[in-house]
């Protein structure tokens, strides 16, 4: 049995906070949409090992798709994607980039990609990854000084529980994983998803009207 369906969930808040991901359960919704529009066959997973994860019949893989949002207009930068936040209890929870890559650990082959969305663009640094990964290049032979920025970053996450195959892991991390900028405004992202539903229900034949018995 796959081993995403089988292994605990590394933390449960997102599903008891709904009202705080309102954003995140909308981009989910428009992305359903362009899946359907796409015919394109997959199982959607919400709030599964994160904010959302896809499956694909065809490859027997999973994506994985973190959407934050963010209320200044500033750039995403990598410090600020890898910045750890303290726990109540103490210690520090993994970072954003920290539990893609954690993805990528546990799930093995079955995570072929992982996603990092935003309402915010991303600042030169991350664009450069980016560009280099979706030119089919490898960051480690084309900039070595930010593939080794990245790395450290990651590496001081596992400090205390640093898996052996970390380095190989690491690499299938720095290769897969991608950024979008979302298309859905903070300010307006709820009458979007309602156009992007009816826009999608036009051409379909749904009757309406009241029923009489």
């Amino acid at each position: 049995m796959s081993i995403v369906l089988t292994v605990e969930q590394r933390e449960q808040a997102g599903s008891d906070s709904y009202n705080r991901f309102e954003y995140q359960v909308h981009w989910i919704v428009c992305h359903i949409i362009g899946k359907l529009q796409d015919d394109a066959e997959c199982i959607v997973f919400c709030e599964f090992h994160d904010d959302m994860a896809e499956f694909s019949p065809d490859n027997q893989q999973y994506q994985f798709y973190q959407i934050k949002t963010k209320e200044d207009p500033s750039d995403w930068t990598i410090a600020e994607m890898s910045k750890r936040e303290k726990k109540k209890s103490g210690g520090y929870k993994k970072s954003f980039l920290g539990f893609i890559f954690y993805n990528y650990l546990t799930f093995s082959t079955e995570c072929s990609h992982c996603h990092f969305v935003s309402n915010n663009d991303f600042d030169k640094e991350v664009l450069s990854w980016q560009a280099v990964i979706e030119d089919g290049k490898k960051l480690q032979e084309e900039d070595i000084v930010l593939y080794q920025k990245i790395k450290d970053r990651i590496k001081d996450e596992f400090t205390n529980d640093m898996p052996s195959n970390f380095d190989s892991v690491f690499d299938a991390f720095i290769q897969n994983t991608f950024v979008h900028k979302s298309d859905l405004q903070l300010a307006a992202y709820e009458n979007q998803t309602k156009g992007e539903f009816f826009n999608h229900l036009a051409d379909k034949n749904i009757p309406t009207g009241c029923y009489k018995p």
